[in-house]
C-alpha cells in the first residue's frame, strides 16, 4: 500500500501526521485569523523569489486578493513558521479566481455553488524536499473541510500539466474545455505574469469525493 492509499484510511492518516511530525517536524493545520499576516507575506516571498510578481508592486510585502475572505487557507508549519499553504474558495458574489483568466464551458448541470477552487499551493524552497509531504498534509486539511459540507460538489483548479500530473494521485482532475481568452482574462494574468510565462495552464476540475 503507497502513502496515498494509506493515508485514505483513519489510522492511515493518524500515522501519517505522526510521521510527519515527529520524523521532520511537520504539522498541518487550517490558518486562523492570527496566521494570516505572516501567510501573506510567505505568499508574498515565494511568489518574488519564483519571479511570479514585482515586489514592488507590494510595499507592504504581503500578497492577498479579494477572495481570501471568502476562503479558508491550510498551512504547514516547522519550527513555528509557516512552509507551505494552500486554500479552497467558495463560490461569491465575486465567483471564482479561475474566472478570471479563462473563459470555461462548464458543463451545464454544475451549479456555481457547489464548486470550491483550490489554489496557492505553494512550499518554501527551502524545503521542496518535503513539498510531498506538505501537499500531502494540506490536502488532508482540504478533505476535511470538504467533507464536512455535502453542498459542495466540484474542485476546480487552474494548472499546469506538469502539476496536474502531480496533483493526479491526490485529486484525478481532468482538463475542462475552454474558449479563447478575453482580453479581461489576459489583463487579470497580469498580476502573476511571470507564473502565466512559466508553461501552458489549463483549469481542470474533478468531484469533491475524489479527493484523496
Amino acid at each position: 500500500m503507497d502513502m496515498i492509499q494509506l493515508i485514505k484510511t483513519t489510522i492511515g492518516s493518524f500515522l501519517f501526521r505522526r510521521y510527519a511530525q515527529l520524523k521532520h517536524g511537520l504539522t498541518f493545520r487550517v490558518a486562523s485569523q492570527a496566521d494570516m499576516e505572516a501567510l501573506y507575506r510567505f505568499r508574498f516571498d515565494v511568489y518574488t523569489g519564483e519571479g511570479y510578481v514585482n515586489p514592488d508592486d507590494y510595499p507592504n510585502q504581503q500578497f492577498s486578493d479579494q477572495y481570501d475572505p471568502f476562503s479558508i487557507s491550510v498551512i504547514t508549519v516547522k519550527d513555528d513558521r509557516i512552509i507551505g499553504c494552500g486554500r479552497a474558495t467558495r463560490w461569491s458574489d465575486l465567483d471564482l479566481p479561475v474566472f478570471q483568466f479563462f473563459s470555461i464551458k462548464l458543463p451545464a448541470d454544475i451549479e456555481p455553488e457547489s464548486m470550491v477552487e483550490m489554489g496557492r499551493f505553494m512550499v518554501d524552497p527551502a524545503y521542496r524536499g518535503k513539498a510531498r509531504l506538505a501537499t500531502l498534509g494540506m490536502s488532508m486539511q482540504l478533505r476535511s473541510y470538504v467533507r464536512s459540507d455535502s453542498s459542495i460538489k466540484w474542485l476546480i483548479a487552474f494548472m499546469s500539466s506538469k502539476v496536474r500530473d502531480a496533483f493526479y494521485p491526490i485529486v484525478p482532475f481532468e482538463i475542462l474545455d475552454e474558449n479563447p481568452p478575453e482580453p479581461k482574462h489576459l489583463e487579470a494574468r497580469t498580476v502573476r505574469q511571470g507564473y502565466w510565462d512559466k508553461g501552458v495552464i489549463h483549469p481542470v476540475m474533478a468531484p469533491s469525493s475524489q479527493l484523496l
